[in-house]
C-alpha cells in the first residue's frame, strides 16, 4: 500500500512538472517583442539620414548593419555596409530580403533587389579594354566598379505579397505600393531601404493596438559571387556557387550592438580584407516586433 501511494505521489509530481514546462514554453512564445515606432515616415531614397547611427543590429560575418521600424501603415526596412567587397556582392550577386509574419523563418514573402547580375564581376576590369582604362586613370577603380553596378541595379522581383507578384522596374509603381531604393551615401556606405504597406502583408490598410509586439522575422540573404575559372580557395565550405534562383541560401551569423558606424569604422576593405569573402553567401535572420502609438 505504501509503495502504491508513493508511486501515485511521484506520478502527480511528474505530471505537474510537465504541465509547468508546457505553460512556461507557451508563455515564452507568446511574449510580445519590442518594436520601433516611426514617428515620421521614412523617405526611401537610398540614404541613411532617416535611420539611427549606428544601426542597432550588426552581422559581423555578413558585414552588414540593419534595422526595422514601422508606423500605422508601413513596415520600414534597411541594410547598410561600408565594406567594398560586400557592396559588390550585393550589387552583382544579388540581395533577397525575406519577411515572415508567422513567428517563424518561412521563405514565402520576399523582395529580391538588386537582382543577380548575368555578367562576370570578377573579370570586370579585363573586359573593359584599353579605352576604359584611360577613362579610369586617376580614379579609384573599386569606386568606379561599384558606381557602374549601382547604375545597373534597376530591376526587382516581389514574391508572396497580397496584390503583386513578379518582376518590376525599381522606378515603376507596383500594385502593392512597395518602394525600394539602393544608393551610396556621403560616407560611401551602401544603403538599401524599403517601405512595405501593411496592406501587402496583412490585407489591411493599417495596424492597431492589438498588433503591438506581433512578430516579424526578417532575413537578409546575400549571394557570393561566382569564382573565376581556375581560382582556388583554402576553405571548402564557401557557398558562393549556391543557386538562389529558388530563394535558398546558406551561411551567416548574427551579432548585435550597432557595429556599423557611418564614416567607415567597419567599412571599405577593413578587417574583412580576404578576397574569399567575395565568394561566400550569407543569411542573416532577425526577429522584431511591431510597435504602435
Amino acid at each position: 500500500m505504501f509503495m502504491q501511494k508513493s508511486y501515485c505521489v511521484l506520478l502527480f509530481i511528474s505530471l505537474a512538472f510537465i504541465t509547468s514546462c508546457g505553460s512556461s514554453k507557451h508563455a515564452s512564445s507568446s511574449k510580445k517583442l519590442q518594436g520601433t515606432w516611426q514617428s515620421t515616415p521614412i523617405v526611401v531614397d537610398g540614404n541613411s539620414n532617416d535611420w539611427p547611427s549606428p544601426y542597432p543590429a550588426y552581422d559581423a560575418k555578413a558585414m552588414i548593419g540593419y534595422a526595422m521600424s514601422n508606423d500605422k501603415s508601413y513596415l520600414y526596412l534597411t541594410v547598410e555596409t561600408g565594406d567594398e567587397k560586400t557592396q559588390m556582392k550585393i550589387l552583382r550577386g544579388g540581395l533577397i530580403v525575406w519577411i515572415d509574419t508567422t513567428d517563424g523563418k518561412n521563405q514565402d514573402i520576399s523582395i529580391a533587389f538588386p537582382l543577380q547580375s548575368t555578367g562576370e564581376p570578377m573579370n570586370y576590369e579585363k573586359q573593359q579594354g584599353q579605352q576604359q582604362d584611360i577613362q579610369l586613370q586617376g580614379q579609384n577603380r573599386s569606386t568606379a566598379r561599384i558606381k557602374r553596378a549601382l547604375d545597373e541595379a534597376t530591376q526587382l522581383t516581389l514574391q508572396g505579397f497580397k496584390g503583386c507578384q513578379g518582376g518590376y522596374s525599381v522606378i515603376q509603381k507596383n500594385d502593392c505600393g512597395i518602394m525600394v531604393k539602393i544608393g551610396i551615401d556621403e560616407y560611401n556606405e551602401l544603403i538599401w531601404e524599403a517601405a512595405i504597406p501593411f496592406k501587402a502583408l496583412y490585407g489591411k490598410d493599417s495596424i492597431d493596438k492589438a498588433d503591438i509586439g506581433k512578430p516579424v522575422s526578417i532575413c537578409y540573404a546575400i549571394k557570393g559571387l561566382k569564382k573565376p575559372a581556375g581560382a582556388n580557395s583554402n576553405n571548402g565550405n564557401h557557398s558562393g556557387g549556391a543557386d538562389i534562383g529558388s530563394h535558398g541560401m546558406g551561411g551567416g551569423g548574427m551579432g548585435e550592438g550597432g557595429g556599423m558606424h557611418r564614416g567607415g569604422s567597419m567599412s571599405r576593405g577593413g578587417s574583412n580584407s580576404q578576397s574569399d569573402n567575395l565568394f561566400e553567401s550569407t543569411k542573416t535572420w532577425r526577429q522584431f516586433g511591431l510597435a504602435y502609438q
